[in-house]
């Protein structure tokens, strides 16, 4: 019951973060399709993966402590250092992705008559 308890606080804790994808993908979908489209669905993607790559790779010490294997806690503590820096690296891309997309949106709008 605890392992659930610690596992749903996890999830709660990355809640907006989804909810904020999940928006701005609905808001991305409805645009016409093109290469800034795609480039945005893309990185919108890429920060999901990343999103739920960083709750993944929390509940694996997480579940070991709560099964009491604390040796592998210490023997993954390398492996998850680099999964956190390899979903960074995917957060990274994501966001240069992201902007380069609204830049080219708003570089393509018309500009107003003054």
């Amino acid at each position: 019951m605890d392992l659930l308890l610690s596992l749903l606080g996890m999830a709660a804790l990355r809640l907006p973060v989804l909810i904020a994808l999940a928006v701005s993908l609905v808001w991305v979908v409805d645009t016409p399709r093109g290469a800034i489209r795609s480039v945005a669905l893309w990185a919108l993607g890429l920060l999901l993966a990343g999103t739920l790559g960083g709750l993944a790779l929390n509940i694996v010490p997480t579940w070991l402590v709560q099964t009491g294997d604390y040796g592998n806690v210490q023997m993954l503590s390398y492996w998850l250092r680099g999964g956190h820096f390899a979903l960074g690296l995917v957060d990274a891309l994501a966001t240069v992705l992201l902007v380069w997309a609204m830049t080219r949106a708003l570089r393509n709008r018309a500009t107003p008559a003054a």
